[in-house]
């Protein structure tokens, strides 16, 4: 029986995960995803990808530290970056507020949908994906371009999400670092769980390796909080697994959009930069 899974310190780094690598770390570990991954790996199929709200399938033997999922499960509008066209004055002479593929601080990837351009940016805190219009090239002034209808929350959290990307005066910053909150630990001994479990380790071996040894001597009875606990553990990382992941995409407040409102096309505001 593989034993990996036992130790602790090999999930410390999902403490840092943003939701939406969060959630790959869940989808990765479905069986039922493994099982489409190695049916359709050679053949891409956008369907059977958005079937588990991806782009496109990813290898689930690498984990979210080299993975920077596409997710497609919002339906809300995106937001769009054009080319100032209309040329608006800039109060910043040194070229901050012009697009900059590589000056975006964090891990991107650029996904085609048509004729428009997905761009998926990875920072320490969270995701940011934006679209890009066809005629935005680099060292332009850019405009953010939202359909009327767009959620206008959803769509501020996006836009500032994408400026704090973007270095001031070309110096760029580290975000800083929260502590880890109980939310955090969960989600670190969840995804044990869900390890140990599919390693047939028992319960009481997942407790020591969760609890530690002491902690399951002393309280590991029938009834105990412990594995009352440790129960909980194992129902809600298994809903998650199946399908909650889901939920994490939606709660990283960065991560909007995925398809067009065709009825909001051509009712769009424009934000110049």
């Amino acid at each position: 029986m593989d034993a990996s899974w036992a130790c602790s310190a090999a999930y410390v780094y999902v403490l840092h995960l943003p939701p939406a690598s969060r959630a790959w770390e869940y989808l990765r570990r479905n069986p039922r995803y493994v099982c489409d991954w190695m049916h359709h790996r050679r053949s891409p199929s956008q369907r059977i990808a958005a079937r588990w709200g991806l782009a496109s399938l990813m290898d689930p033997r690498i984990d979210a530290r080299e993975v920077l999922p596409v997710w497609v499960i919002d339906d809300s509008a995106p937001v769009t970056l054009v080319r100032d066209a209309m040329g608006h004055a800039q109060t910043d002479m040194d070229g901050g507020g012009r697009f900059s593929l590589w000056r975006l601080a964090g891990r991107k990837i650029l996904v085609g949908e048509g004729e428009r351009i997905r761009l998926v940016v990875n920072s320490s805190a969270k995701a940011v994906q934006v679209r890009l219009g066809g005629n935005l090239r680099e060292g332009d002034r850019f405009a953010s371009q939202i359909p009327a209808a767009a959620d206008e929350r959803a769509v501020w959290t996006a836009l500032t999400g994408f400026r704090a990307l973007t270095p001031v005066s070309g110096r760029g910053h580290a975000p800083p670092s929260d502590r880890p909150g109980r939310a955090d630990v969960f989600h670190v001994r969840a995804l044990q769980v869900l390890d140990g479990l599919a390693a047939e380790g028992t319960q009481r071996e997942l407790a020591v390796a969760l609890f530690g040894v002491r902690a399951v001597a002393r309280g590991w009875q029938p009834d105990s909080a412990l594995r009352a606990q440790l129960r909980y553990l194992i129902r809600r990382a298994g809903e998650l697994m199946e399908g909650g992941y889901r939920s994490l995409v939606d709660s990283d407040p960065a991560v909007i959009g995925s398809h067009d409102s065709g009825g909001n096309r051509s009712k769009r505001a424009t934000n110049y930069v």
